[in-house]
């Protein structure tokens, strides 16, 4: 676990830049300077490349809409797309796994959504198991997901060979 920890200790220069999408609405602040530009594919993305990561950025309500019927075959596209540019997808969430696990039982959500918890994590898995290209990674919070952001932009890689959410929950991430 101790070498796995170390590839999360590292940090990002002052000469790396985060690129934002231009149509990322509400975006993170981040410690080193970031560039508003349009991407290809998900919300961020790092000048060093990071073996082409880009992170999704998802609120516990877009990534129910985005893995529900209308939205899903849209998504599976632009996986397709970034595989195709030898490209890595992390989709992050801006809630804790549990709560994505019984959004249901969550107000602000249940009122919204006619989908269930089963049938949102049943395409989850299918994503995952047609893609390898694809991560989910369910944290707690803008400022957590700041933190990890950086993180895997400056973990050379490595988050390809990892399971993020199993690193998130054991607090190695």
């Amino acid at each position: 676990i101790n070498s796995i920890d170390n590839q999360f200790n590292n940090k990002l220069n002052l000469k790396d830049v985060i690129y934002v999408d231009t149509r990322e609405q509400s975006w993170l602040k981040f410690s080193i300077p970031f560039e508003i530009k349009t991407l290809s594919f998900g919300d961020y993305a790092c000048s060093n490349d990071n073996c082409g990561c880009f992170i999704e950025r998802k609120s516990l309500g877009d990534f129910i809409s985005t893995l529900s019927v209308k939205n899903y075959d849209r998504f599976k596209n632009e996986i397709e797309k970034a595989l195709k540019n030898n490209s890595y997808i992390i989709v992050m969430v801006e809630e804790t796994l549990s709560n994505a696990l019984s959004f249901q039982y969550l107000p602000h959500i249940s009122k919204k959504i006619k989908a269930t918890p089963e049938y949102i994590f049943h395409n989850v898995r299918e994503l995952l198991q047609s893609y390898n290209n694809l991560q989910f990674l369910f944290v707690d919070g803008r400022k957590e997901m700041i933190r990890i952001i950086e993180s895997i932009f400056a973990s050379k890689c490595f988050y390809k060979k990892i399971d993020l959410q199993l690193a998130y929950d054991m607090k190695i991430l």
